[in-house]
C-alpha cells in the first residue's frame, strides 16, 4: 500500500512498484488508508509519507503499528527524517532523485520478512538479462538489496560477452528479447557452463523445452519479487554446494 497526498508521487511509486511485479493498493491520507485497511483491504508493506495534511506519517505509522503490529513500515520523506520516525518504521527513503529506490527498499524488507534465519542469502553474481531498460534497472536492484552482485545485459552478445569473461553464480533472464528468445542464450550458457543455473522468467503458461534447458522457469503473473530472491538463492546455494565435490567447469 502506497500513502501519500502527491498524487504525482503517489502514480509514480504505484507504477514502479507495478513494473516489478507487485500488486499496490493506494490511499491519499492516513485515514483513507486505515478505513481501507479496516474495511478488509490486505497489505504486506505500506510505503507512507512523513509530511501530509491531517494524520502525519508518525501518527499514521503508530495507529498501523497498534493496529497492525505485522503490517511492514516504509516511511518516505523529501528531507531527512527524525530519529524517532527511523526507529519507528522498517524502512524510510528520500522521495526526489531517485524514486525507483522504493523498489529496492520494499523488495529488501518483504524479502527479510519471509526468510527463516537459514533461509538468509548468501553473496553470490547473478547474470541479469532483459532488454527493457526499465525492468531491467529495477530487477537488478531488487537482487541487489538481497546483497548480490548484478551484473546486467540488453542483448545476447552482452550477455554472454559478460558470462565468459567473468564468474557467475546464476543467471536471470527474460524468455522475451528483442532478437531471440532466452532459450538459445540459455542454451549456449548452458554448454560452456552446465552446473550454472539458469532461471527464466515468462509471461507463457508454458514453455517449449523449458526442463532441458533451465532449471527453474517463473512466469512473471503468479512470481513475487521475493519469491524470484528466494529462487535464485536456493539455486545459488545448490550450486556452491555442489561445487565442492564435482569436478571443475
Amino acid at each position: 500500500m502506497c500513502i501519500d497526498d502527491d498524487a504525482a508521487i503517489l502514480r509514480l511509486h504505484q507504477r514502479l512498484l507495478e513494473d516489478a511485479g507487485y500488486s499496490v493498493l493506494t490511499a491519499a491520507s492516513g485515514e483513507l488508508a486505515l478505513s481501507m485497511l479496516e474495511q478488509g483491504a490486505l497489505a504486506d508493506i505500506a510505503v507512507l509519507d512523513y509530511s501530509m495534511p491531517g494524520m502525519d506519517g508518525e501518527e499514521l505509522s503508530r495507529q498501523l503499528r497498534k493496529r497492525y503490529p505485522k503490517l511492514r513500515l516504509v516511511a518516505a520523506s523529501g528531507n531527512e527524517l527524525p530519529p524517532a520516525m527511523i526507529e519507528a518504521v522498517d524502512g524510510h527513503m528520500l522521495k526526489g532523485r531517485h524514486p525507483e529506490q522504493i523498489v529496492s527498499v520494499v523488495s529488501g524488507i518483504l524479502a527479510e520478512s519471509k526468510e527463516s534465519p537459514e533461509e538468509k542469502s548468501s553473496p553470490g553474481t547473478i547474470l541479469c538479462v532483459e532488454d527493457e531498460e526499465l525492468q531491467l534497472r529495477l530487477r537488478e536492484m531488487l537482487l541487489e538489496s538481497a546483497g548480490f552482485k548484478v551484473f546486467g545485459a540488453r542483448t545476447a552478445k552482452e550477455a554472454m560477452e559478460i558470462f565468459r569473461s567473468n564468474h557467475i553464480d546464476a543467471v536471470v533472464m527474460d524468455y522475451w528479447l528483442s532478437v531471440e528468445n532466452g532459450t538459445a542464450i540459455a542454451e549456449q550458457m548452458k554448454a560452456l557452463r552446465p552446473r550454472t543455473p539458469v532461471v527464466m522468467l515468462s509471461g507463457f503458461s508454458s514453455l517449449p523445452g523449458e526442463g532441458a534447458v533451465v532449471d527453474a522457469w517463473l512466469r512473471k503473473a503468479e512470481i513475487q519479487p521475493e519469491d524470484l530472491i528466494r529462487e535464485v538463492t536456493r539455486l545459488v546455494r545448490l550450486r556452491k554446494d555442489a561445487r565442492r565435490t564435482a569436478i571443475p567447469e
